[in-house]
């Protein structure tokens, strides 16, 4: 090409050209589109690549890093497809700094299940707990999906199977209400078509459990249902659970020991959750609580503590636009320029916008614009400190 490409315009060549999924196209959209902003042309150096990444300031480590790899794949494509260089050739690979992964305690993990307000949160949460599925291989889960004790579910690459309580599989089943229709669906009765509506409620009912700070997200309960299994010293089931891949031909004997952990509640997350409790709480008995029982349901809070009119109010307003965008939580500003109120009716107006124009690349603008000022604004919840 001749003429000087534009970064937006590399981006709907990459959107046209490669078969992407669309959580993955959000990833593109946020990564050039936020490459588009600090350079309208497409960069000619690594350089101007480095210097974008420098100017990324707030941002957490894994989010630099994907940026840069959506930026780098869409430079190969250009590349192959238009004869463009790849300015990302030369740049600096950002790293990403080593840390502590945090763990739910047992304690922690009972009060997220108990601040379910309604049949839908409730399952959603012994799901993830029990199946140690990631949050979006959930969105397109149907009724057809659910097995006796197995959930089949399309992964990062390719169909997975996890194990799932047989009392579980039979209550995602009756909430499905047909073989091709969603488990997990929005109000209208169609699927999320991501998992950010999905992990923002999680979100929403870990706050209600009173549960603050750092990694508190969706994600933490994938790994703390693994830290379950593998303090039993089971370390082939731990890989079985999560289904991981990446061990290349240990994955013969992975898969034989998934036939171990189907079907049987022996390795069952839940059941090791209401041990380990049990456990530490001797003279208390809310730990068999944790099995679902008949007559739960109807509209009704399933929560097992009481629950505010307030909170059951929010959980039934919260549609997926309005999961797209991150809750203000109460005293949150921007500094002296937004106030709380402020933030509250700017939210309102991103979400009706969202509902109202469906599909638009501004709305993920939007979306990603919220959660910079969130964390510009000093907030330690939104804070996402590199």
């Amino acid at each position: 090409m001749s003429r000087q490409i534009k970064t937006l315009e590399v981006l709907e060549k990459v959107l046209k050209g490669k078969r992407l999924k669309p959580n993955t196209q959000r990833h593109y959209r946020e990564a050039l589109g936020s490459l588009a902003r600090y350079s309208e042309d497409w960069p000619v150096s690594g350089v101007i690549i480095n210097e974008w990444l420098a100017s990324l300031d707030g941002y957490a480590d894994t989010t630099i890093k994907m940026w840069f790899d959506c930026v780098n794949a869409a430079g190969k494509y250009m590349k192959k497809a238009y004869k463009v260089d790849n300015p990302c050739a030369e740049a600096e690979r950002p790293k990403v700094s080593k840390k502590r992964r945090r763990y739910f305690s047992a304690d922690e993990m009972v009060a997220i299940v108990r601040a379910c307000v309604n049949e839908f949160e409730l399952l959603l949460v012994l799901t993830l707990i029990d199946s140690a599925c990631r949050i979006g291989e959930l969105v397109n889960l149907t009724g057809g999906d659910v097995g006796e004790g197995f959930i089949n579910v399309m992964g990062k690459t390719g169909q997975r199977r996890y194990r799932l309580a047989v009392g579980l599989c039979e209550r995602l089943k009756n909430m499905a209400g047909g073989d091709d229709k969603p488990v997990f669906k929005q109000k209208s009765g169609g699927f999320y078509p991501d998992g950010d509506g999905l992990g923002h409620r999680v979100r929403y009912i870990v706050e209600r459990a009173g549960i603050k700070g750092k990694k508190v997200g969706v994600h933490t309960l994938r790994h703390s249902s693994a830290s379950l299994v593998a303090r039993e010293g089971k370390p082939l089931l731990v890989k079985a659970l999560l289904q991981h891949d990446n061990i290349g031909t240990s994955m013969v004997y992975i898969h034989d020991v998934e036939d171990l952990i189907i079907g049987t509640d022996e390795y069952s997350p839940l059941r090791l959750l209401g041990k380990r409790y049990a456990e530490a709480h001797p003279d208390r008995v809310e730990a068999e609580q944790l099995e679902l029982t008949e007559g739960q349901g109807g509209g009704e809070s399933m929560a097992l503590v009481h629950v505010s009119s307030e909170a059951m109010a929010e959980a039934d307003l919260d549609d997926l636009v309005g999961d797209m965008f991150p809750k203000i939580l109460e005293g949150v500003a921007v500094r002296t320029v937004l106030k709380h109120e402020d933030l509250v009716r700017l939210r309102k107006v991103f979400v009706w916008y969202a509902r109202n124009n469906p599909g638009n690349s501004d709305v993920a603008w939007a979306r990603e614009l919220m959660k910079r000022m969130l964390r510009k604004g000093g907030s330690e919840f939104y804070s996402k400190r590199r």
